[in-house]
């Protein structure tokens, strides 16, 4: 019903999140298998945002986001094509936000976005600074 996803969509908001503590649990216990679930979550949301069902394209683009941030994690920060898919699902979210004209959604999928990206960043730098000073 609308009344649940707007409160659905509120939640959202402020843990900025998109999965719930159980899938986020699975995929991290089942990461190959995330793969799978990562792109058919995000080709629905994309062919959704293009046909401009932009509310419905929500959970699927952010569930897939979501995803991508976790396997990212399991992954060290190392996987350069998931730091990409990272980056494209976020402009595909924040394409969707716009579109809805919801700036403060826009503005927390890009401040998570950059905080993920940096954390990335932050945690490379420091197994190369370990591995440089152990050699």
């Amino acid at each position: 019903s609308t009344l649940d996803r707007s409160s659905a969509a509120s939640d959202v908001y402020k843990r900025q999140t998109y999965l719930c503590a159980k899938h986020e649990d699975w995929i991290y216990n089942n990461p190959e298998q995330a793969l799978h679930f990562m792109a058919r979550d995000e080709m629905q949301g994309t062919l959704l945002l293009h046909c401009g069902q932009y509310t419905e394209a929500i959970p699927y683009l952010g569930c897939a986001f979501d995803i991508a941030v976790i396997l990212l994690e399991v992954d060290g920060g190392e996987n350069d094509a998931l730091i990409h898919k990272v980056k494209s699902l976020a402009g595909l979210l924040e394409e969707t936000y716009y579109h809805l004209n919801l700036p403060n959604y826009r503005n927390a999928i890009l401040d998570r976005t950059h905080s993920v990206l940096q954390a990335t960043e932050s945690a490379l730098l420091s197994a190369f600074l370990l591995k440089s000073v152990h050699q």
